[in-house]
């Protein structure tokens, strides 16, 4: 019984890693699916939104969340800021 447990958890793992490598091989990691936040279009009041003209502040153009100026990816909804 001992063996059979663990020769189906190696199966099960040795599973989970040849998903996780085709998932790797499809290279569209990066891109946003088609239920993605990235696609809500940005709220219309980003200009007058407080804060908006501080230097050391970032919007993002996807949600409008404020960032650090040196944040790449929003902390809210982790779409790419603008450089």
């Amino acid at each position: 019984m001992e063996w059979g447990l663990f020769v189906l958890a190696v199966l099960l793992v040795a599973a989970l890693q040849f998903a996780v490598w085709r998932r790797l091989q499809d290279g569209n990691l990066g891109t946003p699916d088609s239920t993605g936040r990235s696609e809500a279009a940005p709220p219309a009041d980003l200009a007058q939104r407080e804060g908006s003209d501080d230097p050391d502040v970032q919007l993002c153009p996807s949600c409008g969340a404020q960032n650090d100026a040196d944040y790449r990816f929003c902390w809210d909804c982790t779409s790419m800021l603008q450089p």
